[in-house]
Order: C-alpha cells, then sequence, then structure tokens
C-alpha cells in the first residue's frame, strides 16, 4: 500500500487528506533500547495534536518498541469522526543519547473503506452522510473538514438533499449534499 505524509489542521477532523510529514523528539532519563508501545502511541498523538489541533487514536501494539535509528513501527491510526483506520509507519530518524525523533506517515487509503448501503427506502444516520461528504471534499481541500448536517437521519432517496456545513480558515462554509444514485442497496452522494 503506497504511504505518504499525514497532516491534520485545527478545525479539521481525521479523514482522508494525508498532505504533510510530522517530526516529534522526547527526552528519557536514559537512552532506552525499547521503550513501550503506549510511549510512541502518545507522542505520536501529541505531536499530531500539536500540529494540528486533533489529538489521533494510535494504536502500536503490545510489544516493547526498539528505538534505533531506521527503526521502523507499523502502527493503526483511527479516525475518530468518520472511523476509518489507516496503517501508520513510524520511522525512528534521529536517536542521539535519551533523546529520538520520528516521522509519520499514514497510508493513502483507508483499511475499512465501505460502500454506503441502505435498503430500499431506508433512512441513515446522518454521520454517514457527513462521512461521505468528508471524503467527498478532502480530495478538493487543503485541509480534512469537519462536515456537520442539518439533519439526524437521511431518507435515501434519489434527488433529497441535506444541508451542511465546515469551517474552513476563511469561515463557514455552507454545502448541500444530494444523493445522486441509489441502485436498491449502494448509494452515491455529490456536494456542492
Amino acid at each position: 500500500m503506497p504511504l505518504r505524509p499525514f497532516t491534520l489542521v485545527p478545525v479539521a477532523a481525521f479523514a482522508l487528506a494525508v498532505l504533510a510529514g510530522c517530526t516529534f523528539s522526547i527526552g528519557q532519563n536514559q537512552a532506552p533500547l525499547t521503550v513501550p508501545p503506549e510511549d510512541i502511541e502518545k507522542a505520536a498523538a501529541s505531536a499530531l495534536e500539536h500540529q494540528t489541533g486533533v489529538r489521533p487514536d494510535i494504536d502500536c501494539g503490545q510489544d516493547p518498541i526498539p528505538v534505533e535509528v531506521d527503526g521502523v513501527v507499523t502502527c493503526l491510526l483511527v479516525d475518530p469522526v468518520a472511523g476509518l483506520e489507516f496503517n501508520t509507519v513510524i520511522t525512528f530518524d534521529t536517536v542521539e543519547g535519551d533523546k529520538y525523533s520520528f516521522d509519520i506517515k499514514v497510508a493513502d487509503v483507508p483499511n475499512n473503506v465501505t460502500q454506503p448501503t441502505a435498503a430500499p427506502g431506508a433512512s441513515v444516520p446522518v454521520t454517514d452522510i457527513e462521512g461521505l461528504a468528508i471524503r467527498a471534499l478532502t480530495p478538493t481541500l487543503d485541509f480534512v473538514p469537519e462536515v456537520t448536517c442539518d439533519a439526524t437521519e437521511v431518507e435515501i432517496v434519489v434527488g433529497n438533499t441535506v444541508n451542511c456545513s465546515y469551517d474552513s480558515p476563511n469561515g463557514t462554509v455552507k454545502v448541500v449534499v444530494t444523493i445522486t444514485q441509489f441502485d436498491g442497496s449502494n448509494y452515491s452522494i455529490r456536494v456542492d
């Protein structure tokens, strides 16, 4: 799976945008040969939160992690808004005495992308529509928007619309999400 650097922005939720790298340094009393995975998870989450204002959920497993130059550990980053899971590769780029730094790269495509589905005449939670809108908008923006819609459920009928918005660096942007296709189980949207 191709990897690219990962960046979030302060007012954004996690989603599919993977834009730039992140480096973080941490000091310890002693230069450890291995560290508990929780230390790396917390350090990586803190670095991303410091950079973006959004704290991700990161899981690096249960085994102690060796800290050495060019050492690599693969972790799982979970998007707290859309629930998408991304493989995340952490590479240690410097280890000097009791300090080390690493680079974080997140996969381009989430591990758990699902096809939007609904039964004929069904409604879906608005969070499903918000997640799809985030995925639709992210490639056209320089950040991952946090989309909120004016509904609790959306009936899946071609032509049905829901008013939504997201905060951008220039203020609130209003958009309309339209159900464009529905084949009886899968549906598509358009964001205008």
